[in-house]
C-alpha cells in the first residue's frame, strides 16, 4: 500500500511537471522552426527569427536590464530603510502608513499607470515614468520582507544595544542592522527584480515607441500574428531571465549558510 502511495504521487509529481514544461518546449521549437503550427516539425529549422528579434527589439534588452535593476536598486535603498524606520514605531498612525505603502499589490497595474500618467506626464518621453512605476509597484514586496524581519526580537535587541553603546541611527541601520539582515534584503531583490522583469500590465499604459520593455515587445510580437518572432522573443527573455535569477538565489542561499555559521 505504500509502495502504490509513493508510486501515485510520484507519477503526479511527473504530470505536472510534463504539463508546465511542455510549452516551453513547444515555444523553443517554434522559434527555430520555418513555419509555426501543424507542420512545425516537417518545415524545417532557422535562426532567422532571433535575427529579427535583434534587429527589432535588441535596444529593449538593455532598456530592460537598466530598468530592472535600477528598480532593484532603489528599493534595496528606499524598503530597507522605511521598513527599519517603521520597526522602531508601534504609533496607530504608522500602521495606517504601512497599509498605504503596500497598496500597490491590491491595486491594477492600470490604475497605478493612469495615476503616474496624470501626476508625472512630463516624465513620459525619457521613460522615467517606466522605472518610477516599477519602483511603486516592486516597494511592497521588498518593504514588507525587511519589516517582517525587522520586528523579532533579535533584531530590536541588537539595535537597542548598538543605541546604549552611543550609535547614531544611520550608524546603526548601515554598520549593524544591514548587514544583519542580508538574507531578507537579497530575498526582496529576487522578488523585487522577478516581478519588475516581467511586468507588463502597468508597463503598457507608459511605454513610449522607442521607450519599451521585453515584455511590451513580447506583446507585439505575438499581437501581430508572428508567433515565430514572438517564441523567439520569449527564449532570448528566459536566456537573460533565468540567469540572473539563478545567481541572486545563489547569493542568498550563501548569505543564509554563512548567517547560519555553515550549519
Amino acid at each position: 500500500m505504500q509502495f502504490i502511495g509513493k508510486s501515485l504521487m510520484y507519477l503526479l509529481i511527473v504530470l505536472v511537471s510534463v504539463f508546465m514544461i511542455l510549452p516551453l518546449f513547444i515555444t523553443i521549437l517554434g522559434s527555430v522552426s520555418v513555419y509555426w503550427g501543424s507542420a512545425m516539425f516537417s518545415s524545417g529549422w532557422t535562426l532567422q527569427w532571433y535575427r529579427e528579434v535583434f534587429n527589432e527589439y535588441g535596444q529593449t534588452i538593455i532598456f530592460t536590464l537598466t530598468i530592472t535593476l535600477l528598480a532593484v536598486i532603489l528599493n534595496v535603498l528606499l524598503g530597507t530603510m522605511t521598513g527599519y524606520l517603521f520597526s522602531k514605531s508601534t504609533h496607530p498612525a504608522v500602521k495606517v502608513l504601512e497599509e498605504i505603502l503596500t497598496l500597490p499589490i491590491a491595486v491594477p497595474g492600470v490604475a497605478i499607470a493612469l495615476a503616474l500618467i496624470q501626476t508625472y506626464a512630463w516624465m513620459r518621453v525619457s521613460g522615467a515614468l517606466i522605472l518610477v512605476g516599477h519602483v511603486v509597484v516592486t516597494f511592497p514586496l521588498m518593504f514588507r520582507t525587511v519589516l517582517g524581519t525587522l520586528r523579532t526580537k533579535d533584531f530590536r535587541l541588537l539595535d537597542d544595544c548598538a543605541a546604549s553603546l552611543g550609535a547614531g541611527p544611520f550608524y546603526r541601520f548601515f554598520h549593524v542592522i544591514l548587514p544583519s539582515i542580508k538574507s531578507a534584503v537579497l530575498s526582496g531583490a529576487i522578488m523585487v527584480f522577478m516581478l519588475s522583469l516581467g511586468e507588463f500590465n502597468m508597463t503598457f499604459f507608459l511605454y513610449t515607441p522607442l521607450k519599451r520593455t521585453l515584455t511590451v515587445g513580447l506583446y507585439e510580437a505575438y499581437s501581430s500574428l508572428r508567433i515565430e518572432v514572438g517564441s523567439a522573443f520569449t527564449v532570448v527573455f528566459l536566456l537573460l531571465a533565468i540567469p540572473l535569477m539563478y545567481f541572486l538565489h545563489r547569493s542568498n542561499q550563501s548569505t543564509t549558510f554563512s548567517r547560519n555559521g555553515g550549519v
